[in-house]
């Protein structure tokens, strides 16, 4: 596929890529992503993963892509080595500020997802609990009352539920506590709410540190809402198309959607173009 004008595939150090809705769908990876990645890698690419996912989630998949290490995950919250499981960085609300956010949530009755450490604890294991934990592929743990329950530091919050709802909710939530939390949406039916600061452009610029990366020759790939701050980060920020309206009108390129193979077909015209350069 033609690249636009704008990247130049010889100047990029790194490319960001997000998970769900760019190369993984409904929970299962594109089956071109692991042959793009690698395409690309062989060039001196390294495509990092930069995700909400929790760290061992986002270790899974960051493995059937090989992709480079450290991942990004927590929507930025966390940086960890998939091959060691060493925690780099890790951004956390401690209880005293997560609580007045989980009562809030509790009180409008949606279901919540409470993520500490690598796991993830609810009030009751129920149909939108047993949903998240299959689509990450970890067990439920159930505590009864989460507001009571809670007395230890908090990675990030994941209500799920009707679209429309969350919309309301982050609506209802961002006044009152917008100026303590990162709230926004990951996916059309999961709100999440981290650490003030934390966004996936945070985790990038960690992992920049750490492999001597400049950002004005990184590329980043998403395509939710919660990846503004992911593109935004990036010398060259590019959205899937049919993705979140603010990231595409903000993007320097949308690529084709997912269900055209979007991001893998990027992936490899860039390894291509290198190649041939």
């Amino acid at each position: 596929m033609p690249l636009p004008d704008g990247l130049d595939p010889l100047g990029i150090d790194a490319v960001f890529v997000d998970l769900d809705g760019t190369v993984v769908h409904e929970a299962e990876l594109l089956p071109s992503a692991q042959a793009a990645v690698g395409a690309l890698q062989e060039t001196g690419v390294p495509v990092v993963v930069a995700t909400g996912r929790m760290f061992q989630s986002a270790c899974r998949f960051a493995d059937l892509l090989d992709a480079a290490d450290p991942v990004i995950c927590f929507q930025g919250a966390l940086v960890g080595r998939r091959s060691t499981g060493e925690v780099l960085h890790h951004e956390q609300l401690d209880p005293e500020h997560a609580r007045p956010i989980l009562e809030a949530i509790v009180a409008s009755g949606e279901h919540v997802n409470v993520m500490t450490g690598d796991a993830f604890f609810v009030a009751d294991d129920n149909a939108e609990a047993r949903r998240y934990a299959t689509s990450a592929r970890v067990p439920v743990n159930a505590v009864g009352d989460l507001v009571a329950w809670l007395d230890r530091p908090v990675t990030k919050l994941v209500v799920s539920g009707d679209p429309a709802r969350m919309d309301a909710l982050r609506d209802r939530l961002v006044p009152r506590f917008g100026d303590r939390a990162f709230i926004a949406k990951s996916l059309p039916f999961y709100l999440e709410v981290a650490a003030p600061g934390v966004h996936k452009g945070a985790g990038c610029a960690v992992v920049a540190d750490l492999l001597g990366l400049e950002r004005s020759r990184c590329v980043a790939i998403g395509d939710g809402e919660n990846d503004l701050e992911l593109i935004d980060w990036a010398g060259y920020g590019i959205a899937v198309g049919g993705g979140h309206p603010d990231l595409v009108a903000r993007a320097d390129w949308v690529a084709p959607a997912i269900h055209e193979d979007g991001v893998p077909r990027v992936l490899m015209a860039i390894a291509e173009a290198r190649r041939g350069a």
